[in-house]
């Protein structure tokens, strides 16, 4: 029972196009990723150097003479797919770890996220282009990788014992 209401906390707070790009994450862009993360959490970092690691090659890929913001729209959602996974993972294991009062405040925080995020990010599919590469699905990646990152640490807090 949990699991599911926290399943469907999750699934309403993130647009439709999130959850959807999330169903078709390519695993070699997933190991890129989690090659990434992993070397983070031998070293002790944070693994913000992993964003963008499979955005951006497809980007710079389709820049050039004719510029293709569609290409690069759809270069961001591939990775942000993959954050948006992340995240559902990190949820579940900040759950699993039991604590009922970092657990509300993550469900809490949660119902608010998506929309904020969402918001924010909207600016920037009204500015030039070339400034933010992949306009706001690039800010949706960036944004969704900083929070599941933060949850990848509190869930391997809550879990430590």
């Amino acid at each position: 029972m949990k699991l599911k209401l926290s399943a469907a906390l999750l699934a309403a707070s993130l647009p439709l196009s999130s959850i959807a790009f999330a169903q078709g994450t390519a695993p070699a862009d997933v190991a890129v990723i989690n090659a990434c993360l992993k070397t983070a959490e031998e070293t002790g970092g944070f693994g913000g150097a992993c964003v963008g690691l499979v955005a951006d090659p497809c980007i710079k890929k389709a820049e050039g003479v004719n510029d293709d913001v569609a290409k690069w729209k759809a270069c961001a959602a591939r990775e942000l797919a993959i954050w948006t996974q992340k995240t559902n993972e990190a949820l579940k294991k900040v759950e699993a770890g039991g604590f009922a009062d970092k657990i509300k405040a993550v469900k809490d925080s949660q119902k608010t996220f998506a929309a904020s995020r969402d918001r924010f990010c909207a600016v920037f599919d009204k500015v030039e282009s070339g400034m933010y590469r992949g306009d706001a699905n690039y800010c949706r990646l960036r944004e969704t990788a900083n929070r599941a990152l933060s949850l990848i640490k509190l869930s391997a807090a809550v879990n430590e014992h």
